[in-house]
């Protein structure tokens, strides 16, 4: 509230002048003209600011008849707008101030009416999950929309075949995606119940010839689905943007309003992943490494709330996309476990942004290398029974043997796949000596990739086909019966 703290204070101003004194025109018509400044001062602040402040401002009116008056002015204001989202604020207002009494509506009327918008619109509401429709297809068989994610946008289209309205929509609307080809699911949903009078319209006007586009033609003709008050069908044409999450992104559209938000969507806004600037800022916020897979979860998750969740999907391509190539340079537990998290949900099952041949090729081909790596020796599962030679440490020495890696034969095993060369290796080889000279119940297999490559590239091939050894060390820690605890692991303190 303090962001807009002197239109509160100008506005409170004149209320207070106006206390227990009658509102006649000359007052009514300045007061307007405050409350219409106040109003565009906030506009830009979103629904849920813009709740607050009329909250605030409502609250603050110590008359009846100002706070009555200020009520409705801001009432109106919302239930008029033609800007995409009002709708909230205005059944907001109703909700905490005419529908529990704390103000009066003019009559018993205008209450009314105030209800029925109430409950026609606040199931449709921008940003609220779509309402689930039970309806049919041309063919007579059951379809569900809603109930469950799915992988494209859809445009949601309630139209009549006497609507003159909906005749000249119908064909901007086909015009558009037949243009433009934009990957989305078309429901275009007639809202009468004359069968043939739909089939005649649907071959005389929408019949749509576009590749990316997939048009499935729907009704209700007994109205069992409660489409009218989900959706708030109270007069055609009307139409909805869907998410892929099924979250309401666009409402009460013509078909120029969709082709902007279809336009800004689909945009080929070709991205640079990986700088400079991008890993050090990582690397700050992770203090040098992520110390744990949770560390990395909340760093994901906290990217995607505060910008996919808010409709922002060209920053979240890119600060999602600069994360998986910061997570996959690094080799920590944390690093990898938690890319794993980052590609599964935010990369891989999420159709919201991911579009673009661009996305395709620097994002999801680069997600899906990773995540064929990630996929190897799980923790939880058996590791894969292969005799491969290495050097078993042990309490009491060193030997060279080959060993079953599903049979190590401790409590606690370690395999470390090292190569020549590598001092990280060293010392990670130099950490194990000193565990299992601290601990008899571990053992340390030790496999040399270098000479398994050069003695057995069969092998070899099966050992990369079994783990990630994309970078060495790789070390993995299993129980006495094979089961892999963790990877990606180190040894040093």
């Amino acid at each position: 509230m303090k962001r807009f703290f002197l239109y509160v204070i100008l506005v409170l101003s004149w209320c207070q002048c106006l206390r227990a004194q009658q509102l006649d025109s000359l007052k009514r018509a300045s007061l307007d003209a405050k409350l219409e400044e106040y109003v565009a001062a906030i506009e830009p602040a979103g629904p849920d600011a813009q709740m607050e402040e009329c909250d605030f401002l409502i609250e603050s009116c110590a008359d009846s008849l100002v706070r009555q008056y200020v009520a409705l002015r801001l009432y109106d204001h919302y239930f008029s707008s033609k800007i995409m989202g009002a709708e909230s604020v205005a059944i907001h207002i109703l909700d905490k101030w005419f529908f529990t009494g704390e103000v009066r509506m003019p009559n018993d009327v205008d209450l009314l009416n105030a209800r029925v918008y109430a409950d026609f619109n606040r199931n449709s509401l921008l940003g609220a999950q779509a309402p689930r429709l039970d309806v049919r297809n041309m063919a007579g068989e059951g379809v569900t929309l809603y109930d469950a994610p799915s992988k494209r946008y859809s445009v949601l289209y309630f139209y009549d075949t006497g609507c003159a309205r909906c005749k000249i929509e119908t064909i901007k609307l086909r015009s558009l995606l037949e243009a433009e080809e934009y990957p989305v699911d078309l429901y275009a949903f007639y809202t009468g119940d004359n069968e043939d009078a739909w089939k005649e319209y649907v071959t005389e006007r929408f019949v749509l010839d576009a590749e990316g586009v997939n048009v499935v033609h729907l009704w209700d003709p007994e109205m069992d689905s409660d489409f009218q008050r989900k959706y708030g069908v109270l007069q055609t044409p009307k139409m909805f943007l869907i998410r892929p999450d099924g979250k309401i992104a666009g409402r009460e559209l013509d078909t120029d309003a969709l082709g902007q938000i279809l336009s800004s969507l689909f945009a080929e806004v070709n991205l640079t992943y990986g700088g400079k600037e991008a890993m050090d800022l990582f690397s700050m916020m992770f203090q040098g490494s992520p110390s744990s897979p949770e560390e990395v979860r909340g760093v994901s998750d906290m990217i995607a709330q505060a910008t996919l969740e808010k409709g922002d999907t060209l920053m979240f391509r890119q600060l999602a996309g600069d994360l998986l190539y910061y997570l996959a340079s690094e080799t920590g537990r944390g690093a990898k476990e938690g890319l794993a998290y980052h590609v599964d949900k935010y990369i891989l099952n999420d159709g919201r942004v991911w579009l673009t041949t661009d996305d395709t090729l620097k994002v999801v081909g680069y997600a899906r290398i990773v995540d064929d790596l990630l996929s190897k020796a799980s923790p939880g599962t058996r590791i894969k029974r292969i005799k491969v030679p290495g050097v078993l440490l042990t309490r009491s020495g060193e030997k060279e043997k080959v060993k079953d890696l599903a049979k190590i034969g401790a409590k606690d095993n370690i395999i470390i796949f090292h190569t020549d060369g590598c001092n990280i290796c060293k010392a990670e080889i130099a950490a194990a000596h000193t565990l299992v000279n601290a601990d008899r119940r571990t053992r340390v297999f030790l496999v040399n990739m270098d000479q398994v490559l050069t003695d057995d590239p069969s092998l070899a091939a099966r050992l990369f086909d079994s783990f990630d050894l994309s970078s060495l060390p790789y070390i993995v820690f299993t129980d006495k019966k094979g089961i892999i605890q963790s990877r990606y692991e180190t040894l040093q303190n």
